[in-house]
C-alpha cells in the first residue's frame, strides 16, 4: 500500500520513547558520566562500588533509589517564531504532591541562582521562572493545581541553552544536512529540597545538588497534534514523509480546508518533526479549524504533495478540494512558485502564501496570493519587484504595503535591524544587522510592533477585497528587520522574514477566506 499513517504521536514514534516506570537518570553533573558522586549506601566503606572492569557502577540505579517516588521526567517544549525551546520540566511522582511544599526559588543560573536563593529544584544551565503542581505533564496558565502527581518547573525561554535545534548557518549560509537536534537529555534537574505528599509525608531532596535526573522525552503540545505518515507516489516515484494535523472535534460529515506547508532549505532533512520545531510555518495554521500537512525537507515535487492530499481524500479524510492552500518559505516558497507558474490553469490551490522567495510570477494570474519579503533580501525582493518576472508583470491589480519592523530590541533603546557607526559613535548595536544602514529610534516593544503589523496587514487585506485585487504584496522596509528573539543576533534578514510572516494571523485568515 502506497499510503501509511501512524496514529501515535510521531514525536514518540520517531525517536525517544518514555521509559516504562522510570526516568532516565544520572549521578553527577555530566551527562553519561560513569563516575558517581556517591551511592546511597549507609556505610562509608560501601559508598563507592567499583565493577570488576574498573568502572564505577550503579549511577542510574543510585539516583533512582534516592528519588524513590519519581516515575518519569519529561522536557516540555514550545515552538516559537525562532524555533523550538525547552521551557519546562515535568517530574512525575507516584504520589500526589502538596503544592504548598514547592518553592520556585528566585531565578538565575549557576552561582547567580545560589546568590538569589535556590528553591526546591536546580536545573543545570537554566533559570527557573516558577514551579507548581499539576495533574498533567503540561504547563498551566493558572499556576497549576493544589495537588497532583506532577511537579512542573518552568524555565526561562531566554536562556542560551533553551533552543532544541542548532541551525547550521551563519549570515545566510545554510548547512546541507539540516539542523542539529539536541536530544531530551540536555535537560538535567535535581530536587534539592524536601517536598511533601498530600498526606504530609516527606519526599526527600538532595541538598548536595549532585544527583541529577535526566529528561527521557520531549513533549510539545502544539507539535503533538500532528501524526506521522509516509507516501510512495506511484505516479512520480517520489517518497514523502509527512506530518498531518486534523481539525478539533473532527466531523466526517463536514468538509474542511487543508494547508500544505513547505519549509526552507535550512531544514532539509528526512525527519518531518523538524518542520514543526523550526518555526511557525506549519503550526500557525494548526488552530484546530482545518487540516495541516507538511512534508519532510523542501519537496520541490509539488505533484507528489498534491497526490498525498488526493489519497487522503480517497481514504475518507473529509477535505474540501476547493480549499487547498499552499505556503512555503524560501526554497519551499520557490517550489510553489515554480509549480504555479507551470500550471496556471489547474486550480490546484485556492490561494498561496509566499514567504521570502522569488520566481517567474508572470503566469500566475488566477491564484490569490499573499507575498511577504524583506527589502534587505536582495534575491527575494529583487525577484518580486523585477519588471519582467515580478509581481507587476502578472498584469493584475494588487495591493502593496511597506512594513517597518523596527522595535526596541533589548529594552535599552537599541533599535532592531539598524547598524550604528561604531567608529563615529563608539556605540554598539546588539542585533548587528545591515552594514551601512542608518540608526533610528524606536521605543516600541516587540508585542506593540506585532499589533501594529497586524493592523497594517489587516488594512491591506481589506483593501484587496474592496479593490477586487487578489494579490497582497508586503515588503519589510530596508534596515528594520531583525529576529523576533533577542537571544539570536546577526543580520540574516532572509531567514528572519518568516519569523514575522507566520506570526501575523490576519494574513492566514485572508488566505483561508479564499475558495475555488
Amino acid at each position: 500500500m502506497a499510503f501509511e499513517m501512524s496514529r501515535r504521536s510521531f514525536l514518540t514514534a520517531g525517536g525517544a520513547t518514555m521509559l516504562a516506570g522510570t526516568a532516565s537518570m544520572l549521578v553527577g553533573c555530566a551527562s553519561g558520566s560513569e563516575s558517581g558522586a556517591g551511592s546511597v549506601a549507609a556505610g562509608k566503606d560501601d559508598a563507592l562500588k567499583v565493577d570488576s572492569d574498573g568502572k564505577l557502577g550503579g549511577t542510574d540505579s543510585d539516583v533512582s533509589e534516592y528519588y524513590g517516588h519519581v516515575i518519569s521526567v519529561s522536557a516540555l517544549a514550545k515552538t516559537y517564531a525562532i524555533g523550538e525551546k525547552i521551557v519546562g520540566v515535568a517530574i512525575e511522582y507516584d504520589v500526589d504532591v502538596d503544592a504548598s511544599s514547592v518553592d520556585p526559588g528566585h531565578g538565575g543560573i549557576g552561582q547567580q541562582a545560589q546568590e538569589k536563593g535556590l528553591g526546591s529544584f536546580s536545573v543545570l544551565g537554566r533559570s527557573i521562572v516558577t514551579a507548581y503542581v499539576n495533574d498533567k505533564a503540561e504547563l498551566s496558565d493558572e499556576g497549576g493545581k493544589s495537588k497532583g502527581t506532577y511537579v512542573i518547573v518552568e524555565l526561562d525561554p531566554a536562556d542560551a541553552g533553551a533552543q532544541t535545534l542548532m541551525f547550521q548557518m551563519t549570515r545566510g549560509c545554510v548547512g546541507s544536512n539540516g539542523p542539529v537536534s539536541l536530544d531530551s537529555g540536555c535537560v538535567k534537574i535535581a530536587q534539592i529540597k524536601d517536598l511533601k505528599d498530600s498526606a504530609g509525608k516527606k519526599l526527600t531532596g538532595d541538598e548536595t545538588s549532585s544527583r541529577y535526573l535526566v529528561a527521557s522525552t520531549v513533549l510539545n503540545s502544539e507539535a503533538d497534534k500532528f501524526v506521522a505518515g509516509t507516501y510512495d507516489d506511484p505516479k512520480t516515484g517520489f517518497h514523502a514523509s509527512f506530518a498531518l494535523a486534523q481539525p478539533d472535534d473532527y466531523d466526517k460529515a463536514k468538509k474542511y480546508p487543508i494547508t500544505l506547508f513547505l519549509p526552507d532549505a535550512g531544514v532539509t532533512t528526512c525527519d518531518v518533526r523538524v518542520n514543526l520545531r523550526q518555526g511557525l510555518g506549519a503550526l500557525a495554521w494548526a488552530d484546530g479549524s482545518q487540516f495541516v500537512l507538511t512534508i519532510a525537507g523542501t519537496c520541490c515535487d509539488i505533484e507528489t504533495c498534491l497526490h498525498v492530499i488526493e489519497d487522503l481524500i480517497d481514504q475518507g479524510y473529509s477535505i474540501d478540494p476547493d480549499r487547498i492552500y499552499g505556503t512555503g518559505e524560501s526554497a519551499g516558497c520557490m517550489a510553489l512558485i515554480e509549480y504555479a507558474s507551470k500550471h496556471p490553469d489547474d486550480n490546484s490551490f485556492a490561494a498561496l502564501m509566499l514567504v521570502a522567495g522569488q520566481g517567474n510570477m508572470t503566469p500566475i494570474a488566477k491564484t490569490p496570493m499573499v507575498i511577504f519579503v524583506s527589502e534587505d533580501d536582495s534575491n527575494s525582493y529583487g525577484g518580486m519587484t523585477d519588471p519582467e518576472k515580478g509581481v507587476a508583470s502578472i498584469g493584475i491589480p494588487y495591493v502593496e504595503k511597506q512594513l517597518n519592523c523596527a522595535y526596541n530590541y533589548d529594552g535599552e533603546g537599541h533599535t532592531s535591524g539598524l547598524w550604528i557607526d561604531y567608529d563615529a559613535t563608539g556605540e554598539k548595536n546588539p542585533s548587528g544587522n545591515q552594514e551601512g544602514a542608518k540608526a533610528a529610534s524606536s521605543q516600541k516593544t516587540l508585542d506593540e510592533l506585532m499589533v501594529e503589523l497586524s493592523d497594517v496587514c489587516s488594512s491591506a487585506c481589506k483593501q484587496a477585497v474592496t479593490d477586487g485585487a487578489h494579490v497582497v504584496f508586503l515588503h519589510v522596509e530596508k534596515g528594520t528587520l531583525d529576529s523576533t528573539d533577542k537571544t539570536v543576533q546577526g543580520g540574516n534578514t532572509h531567514n528572519f522574514t518568516w519569523q514575522y510572516a507566520y506570526a501575523i494571523p490576519e494574513l492566514i485568515e485572508w488566505v483561508r477566506d479564499q475558495s475555488l
